[in-house]
């Protein structure tokens, strides 16, 4: 294989990707997200809790 001659699989890999970042151009443009902020503070909120029961 050369670089100028990409394999079936590469070529699928590089279109999952490329469908992947237009999924979530859409959900930017349809307001199905949350911010950074509200993200980590529910990643926070369940990694206490997780905590609380080991303890």
């Amino acid at each position: 294989m050369t670089p100028s001659s990409p394999t079936a699989t590469v070529l699928k890999t590089e279109r999952a990707t490329i469908e992947g970042i237009q999924r979530g151009l859409a959900d930017v443009k349809a307001g199905r997200t949350v911010s950074h902020e509200d993200a980590m503070a529910s990643v926070r909120k369940i990694i206490d809790a997780a905590a609380n029961d080991i303890v």
